[in-house]
C-alpha cells in the first residue's frame, strides 16, 4: 500500500492560462463600469444650523471677582469689607445668606459660607490651615478637596487655554477655576453641543463666471481638475485648480 503523503498535482496549462486573462478582463469590466457612472455626483446638504454668535466667542465662561472683590450695592461697586466689618452678620457661619439672597451654596458639603470664606477678612479664602489667600489664587483653595481635578489642571488637561498652547508666548492665558465653574454651584448646568463643521459648505460659495450656483465647493473643485485634465496640450490652458481657501477651509 502507497504511504505517501497526498499531493495536489501541479495546475495545467489550460487552467493557469484561464486564471492569466481572467484578472486583466475583471479590471478592464470594472473600470468600464467606474467610467459609465456619472461625473457629477449629487452630494446631499443639509441646511444649516443656525447658531447664536454669542456662543462661538472665545472667552471666559464667567467673570471671576477681583482684588479687593467688589458687588454692586444699589447699583454702585463696592468692596466687601466695606459692610462686613461695619456691619455683623445675622449668621455668623453663613448657613443663610442675609443679604447676598441671589446666592444658592450647591457645593456637596460647602454649606457654610466660612468654608471658603474667612470670617474676619471677607476679602480673604481661608484654606484647611488658617492661612488666608486672595481670590485670585482660587485654585489653591479649591485643590484642598479636588486634588486629582487640580493636578489635571495643572497639566493642561483639565480646564481651558486661551491666546496660545505655549506658556512662553505673552498671549498664553490658562483659566482659574472660578473663570469657568461657579464656586457657589460649580456642577455645569446641561448644554446642546453646537453642530459640528459641514466640510462641502466651506470656500466661497458665490457665483463666478462660468460656475453654476448649484454647485458647492467640492463639486466646483473637482469640476475644474476634470477640466484641466481635458484641455489638450498646447492648447488653452486653464488656471490650475486648487481647492478653494476663502472662509478658512478646504474642501
Amino acid at each position: 500500500m502507497d504511504t505517501s503523503p497526498m499531493t495536489k498535482p501541479p495546475p495545467t496549462g489550460t487552467d493557469s492560462g484561464l486564471m492569466g486573462w481572467a484578472l486583466p478582463v475583471a479590471f478592464l469590466l470594472l473600470a468600464g463600469g467606474v467610467s459609465a457612472m456619472p461625473r457629477r455626483a449629487d452630494i446631499p446638504l443639509s441646511d444649516p444650523a443656525a447658531v447664536d454668535r454669542a456662543a462661538l466667542v472665545v472667552q471666559p465662561r464667567r467673570v471671576a471677582l477681583t482684588d479687593p472683590p467688589l458687588t454692586l450695592v444699589e447699583g454702585q461697586p463696592e468692596n466687601c469689607n466695606a459692610c462686613h466689618q461695619v456691619f455683623k452678620s445675622q449668621n455668623p457661619g453663613g448657613t443663610v445668606p442675609t443679604f447676598h439672597s441671589t446666592i444658592k451654596l450647591v457645593h456637596g458639603l460647602n454649606d457654610r459660607c466660612v468654608n471658603c470664606h474667612d470670617p474676619n477678612d471677607r476679602e480673604r479664602l481661608t484654606l484647611r490651615d488658617a492661612e488666608t489667600v486672595a481670590f485670585s489664587e482660587a485654585p489653591q483653595l479649591c485643590a484642598q478637596c479636588h486634588g486629582t481635578v487640580f493636578r489635571d489642571w495643572e497639566r493642561g488637561t483639565h480646564g481651558k487655554t486661551l491666546g496660545s498652547w505655549m506658556k512662553s508666548s505673552p498671549a498664553h492665558s490658562r483659566l482659574a477655576c472660578n473663570q469657568c465653574h461657579d464656586p457657589h454651584a460649580p456642577k455645569y448646568p446641561k448644554m446642546e453641543p453646537l453642530p459640528g463643521p459641514s466640510t462641502l459648505r466651506m470656500g466661497d460659495q458665490s457665483s463666478r463666471a462660468g460656475e453654476a450656483v448649484s454647485e458647492n465647493s467640492l463639486q466646483r473643485w473637482l469640476r475644474r481638475i476634470r477640466e484641466e485634465r481635458a484641455t489638450p496640450k498646447g492648447g488653452t490652458t486653464t488656471k490650475p485648480a486648487t481647492a478653494p481657501r476663502s472662509g478658512g477651509g478646504h474642501p
